[in-house]
């Protein structure tokens, strides 16, 4: 009788120390369960972009070796995954913001102007293509009216292109604007681009940007000759015929400016290319560039005289002396930072 009583109290123990083992095992897998729930939450987007990219190549490992439709769909999760990514990305990839610089020019269809976006790509541009086909009197391609990157007939050179730019982006300007030619470099096609390459890409990569902000105008240009002293000299006396910018300057002073005040002598380093700060150009109201622009398209003058007229006044356009001949050594002091 004892021995039967002791056999099961023995097997009552058993039982107790088994429930006891299996109730703290349960517990044991219930902590590690949510230890391995927090770590997913850690770094959710990780996980999620990991398992995503494995599940898509279980997908077309299956596809690929003709899985059923449902061992597709079982391993599908795309919808999840593709807002996680799509998350990720708009936070990795902020829309970056354009330089507060703008190269501007003129070109014809045989100007290659590849080599702004290659060798600029600090700048923003803004590249006109001259409308050499239309008909001058059919075109509708007018800055004055349209926000186009072409002109709207092929007059006055580079100051068409110029002149366009201002117009249509006068309330909207980058810090610095540099009007340019539209050849990279090269002598003869650059010969007036005076760096040891002839070349534009350097003369904006060394420019002083802020000399051109303190200034409000830089000539890229720091050889005098030709331009200066005194290129261009409205009352001449005796008159030159080959100087056609001369005989037409009294005229077109007159209708630009509304005044008769024309300088006796007007000089700076040629060729029309120069650098500007936006509030130096706005210091004119923008009906005066719509005049000088519609200047340029109605003037009989030949493009070669409406043209060098406006080389000749870029700089009194923009704040400075009729006469604008800053030494050569001062010029690269100033305007390239060779001092």
């Amino acid at each position: 009788m004892m021995h039967f009583r002791r056999k099961i109290e023995f097997m009552v123990v058993v039982v107790f120390v088994l429930c006891g083992w299996f109730l703290f095992d349960a517990h044991l897998n219930g902590i590690q369960g949510e230890s391995g729930e927090a770590s997913v939450v850690q770094v959710p987007w990780r996980h999620e972009g990991t398992e995503a990219e494995e599940e898509q190549n279980i997908l077309e490992h299956e596809i690929a070796h003709g899985g059923t439709k449902e061992q597709s769909s079982s391993t599908s999760t795309t919808p999840r995954h593709t807002i996680t990514l799509a998350q990720t990305t708009a936070i990795a990839t902020p829309s970056p913001s354009p330089p507060d610089r703008v190269v501007v020019m003129a070109k014809v269809p045989t100007d290659d102007t590849r080599w702004v976006h290659t060798d600029l790509q600090d700048w923003q541009s803004a590249i006109y293509d001259i409308d050499t086909e239309t008909p001058h009197n059919t075109s509708t391609l007018d800055p004055l009216t349209n926000n186009t990157l072409r002109t709207l007939r092929n007059k006055g050179n580079e100051a068409n292109a110029y002149l366009a730019y201002i117009v249509q982006n006068y309330n909207n300007l980058p810090s610095t604007i540099a009007f340019i030619h539209p050849h990279k470099d090269g002598y003869p096609a650059a010969w007036h681009t005076d760096n040891n390459e002839h070349s534009n890409v350097v003369s904006l990569q060394t420019l002083n940007i802020n000399f051109v902000q303190s200034n409000g105008y830089a000539n890229l240009r720091c050889v005098n000759d030709p331009g200066c002293p005194h290129e261009v000299m409205p009352f001449r006396d005796p008159p030159e015929d080959h100087r056609t910018t001369e005989a037409a300057m009294p005229d077109a002073w007159r209708d630009l400016f509304n005044n008769t005040d024309v300088p006796h002598v007007l000089a700076t380093p040629c060729c029309a290319q120069f650098a500007v700060s936006s509030k130096q150009v706005q210091k004119r109201p923008l009906d005066e560039y719509k005049k000088y622009y519609t200047w340029l398209m109605d003037t009989p003058l030949k493009d070669e005289t409406s043209g060098r007229i406006f080389e000749y006044i870029w700089h009194i356009l923009f704040g400075q002396d009729p006469v604008y001949c800053p030494t050569y050594e001062k010029c690269y002091c100033d305007v390239y930072n060779r001092c």
